[in-house]
This record gives C-alpha cells, structure tokens and sequence, in this order.
C-alpha cells in the first residue's frame, strides 16, 4: 500500500468530469478503506483545507470567517472537525444501508463518500482563492456532492431503488442530528467554567433526545411520503383535456397546501419574535431555545413538501396531480391557444382563477 500521486489526480478529475465511470471502476475494484484514504481522501482533505485557509487568508475569502481565530487554531479546529463530519456521513450510511435492504460494507461506504465529495472539497479550495464569491463557489460544490452522494450510495452499497430516497433522508438527517448533538457537547468543552456566565444553561438528556427525535422523526415520514409519491403512476388522456372533478381537487389541495405553510409559518415567525426579544432584553438564548429553534426547522421541511403531503394523505395520485398542475399552467400561459386541450383546459382555469392566483 503506497501513495501515488497520479493515481491521485486520476481520481480528482474522473471524479468531476467522468463521475460515472470512475465510480464504476473504482467501486470495482472494492479497495480497502484504508487504500481510499490514502490515494484519495487524505490528500484531497488535507489539500482542501489548507488551500483554503492559506489564501482565504490572503484574500480575505469565506473559510477566514468560516474558522475564525489565528491561523494554527483554525487549522487544527478545521481538521478534526472536518474528519469526524467526514466519519459521521461514513459510518451512518452505511450503517443504515442495512436497515434499508441494502448491503453495508465500510470500505466501499468510505470510498463511495469519497468520491462523493470530491466536488465539494475541490470547490472549497478554489473558493478560497476567490474574494468575495469563494463561499457561493463553495456552496455549489456542497450541493453537487450531495447530488453525487444520492446517487453513488446505491451503487456502493445495493440499496434498492425503492428505498435509496427513504435510506438517504433518513440517513442525512440522522447525520445533522449527530452533528448538532456534537456540536452541543463540545460547545460546553470550549465555554469550561464560564458557561453560565455567558448566559447559556446546560442541556440535559430530555432536551437533546426530544429535539434529536423528532427530526428524525420529521424525515422519516417526509421520506415516505416522497417514496410512496414517486411509486404513483398516471396515464393522462390521449386530447390532454382535464375534467371538472380534477380541477376542483387541485384547487382544494392548494388551499389545503397554503393554510399548511400558513401555519408553519406562523409557528418559525413566533420562535423567532422569542428569540429576537430576548436578545433585545440581554438575553442569551438557551439550549433549549435553540432546540425548539432547530425542530422549527423540521417543520420548514414539511412546509416545503406540504404540498405532497396532502395530496397523499388525501389518498391522491401524485403523478395525477402534477399533470393536473402542468396542463392548468400551459392553459395559462398559452391563454388557451395552440390546441383544443389549451382552449379547454383555459376555460376551467378561469373559472378557478382567483384561487390558482394565490
């Protein structure tokens, strides 16, 4: 087992312009995780961060406000914290792949998150050469390695397609909950004694589990509700015309849909008028207040599928309803012209207008 640096590159640059093929290969080949790490994820990790740091420095980039303080303490901070997120994603995939009929095997977990982030570290390095745009350069790595992680994850470990969108949620949200868990802990590390001076109560059991589980919870069920939708099928009629009955239910459930993230809504504003009047008293918030602040965020999350989950919950047909929406829309923009279904379907439109409008 030895370093080679060609081997190296190799894997960085298939990793961003031919993902495909060098997961394929890779994954055949079935490395031991320990091979991966130093052919691959050692030296990309460490490349990553001390890029970053080092210009970010000099150009006053994103990662100097990322991991503020001097330059050794950001370093040290950087990599011990980037190394046990870097576990964490590792060791809770693939744990529960099994749960989800897949096959856990840790070397191929490890190098299937590996070759996952490579967008994500990569864009981290050149972001700190960049001012000023680094942390948006940044960002969109993050998103297309998560992008990457969805859909290399199967491949790794044989998660069947009927669950990778159930195993996958779960397992991210189980990752943040781990995380904030963690964080919490060695926030108390980093305060010592002057923890209560600062203002802040320690947390004990029940607020952690309480918040823990019901994100958790939250995504489980999110997850099967977007798996139960993505089983649905529709066969829309040949002249593409909707019926009456069909528009009436899209119309009930976006009503439906916007007193949900009404509500929702209504519950983030109210956390947030709390939080916001104890800083203006001198407060600082509690571990509990930012509990309460984070499961508020689970509830975003429903907000954002509110519309699924009560098409679903309703006994709808997903596939159904997004036909619907589709043809009501080409209706509207077309303003019933180009086909017989446009001047039909627009007519109904119109007659529902004030409530689609909202």
């Amino acid at each position: 087992m030895q370093f080679d640096f060609t081997k190296t590159l190799a894997l960085i640059k298939g990793g961003l312009l031919d993902h495909q093929n060098t997961w394929n290969n890779y994954l055949e080949d079935s490395p031991g995780w320990q091979q991966t790490a130093l052919v691959l994820t050692g030296p990309l990790f460490l490349a990553s961060i001390l890029i970053s740091l080092i210009f970010s420095r000099l150009t006053g980039g994103y990662a100097m406000y990322a991991y503020p303080g001097n330059w050794f303490t950001a370093l040290l901070y950087s990599l011990i914290m980037g190394a046990l997120g870097f576990a964490i994603v590792v060791l809770v995939f693939n744990f529960l792949a099994g749960t989800f009929k897949g096959t856990p095997n840790f070397s191929r977990a490890f190098a299937a998150v590996s070759l996952a982030v490579i967008p994500a570290w990569v864009s981290s390095a050149v972001g700190g050469l960049v001012p000023y745009l680094g942390g948006l350069i940044a960002l969109a790595g993050g998103i297309l390695s998560l992008v990457f992680l969805y859909r290399i994850i199967p491949l790794a470990l044989g998660v069947p397609d009927d669950k990778r969108t159930v195993h996958f949620v779960v397992s991210l949200v189980a990752v943040i909950v781990i995380n904030m868990i963690i964080g919490m802990t060695l926030g108390l590390g980093r305060v010592g004694d002057q923890y209560q001076s600062t203002g802040y109560s320690a947390p004990d059991d029940s607020t952690r589990k309480s918040a823990s589980s019901g994100v958790i919870a939250e995504g489980v069920r999110q997850a099967e509700l977007i798996d139960a939708a993505s089983s649905d099928r529709f066969d829309p009629p040949a002249d593409g015309k909707l019926d009456e009955d069909q528009v009436e239910d899209y119309v009930s459930i976006m009503r439906k849909t916007k007193a949900l993230r009404d509500e929702y809504a209504q519950k983030m504003d109210k956390l947030a008028a709390e939080m916001k009047a104890k800083e203006e008293a001198g407060e600082s918030p509690s571990i509990a207040d930012l509990g309460k602040l984070y499961s508020g965020a689970g509830g975003l999350v429903s907000a954002n599928n509110a519309e699924m989950e009560v098409v679903k919950t309703g006994g709808g047909n997903w596939a159904e309803h997004e036909w619907v929406k589709q043809q009501l829309r080409t209706a509207h923009v077309q303003q019933g012209e180009g086909s017989e279904a446009n001047e039909h379907n627009y007519k109904l439109y119109k007659k529902y207008a004030d409530e689609l409008s909202n």
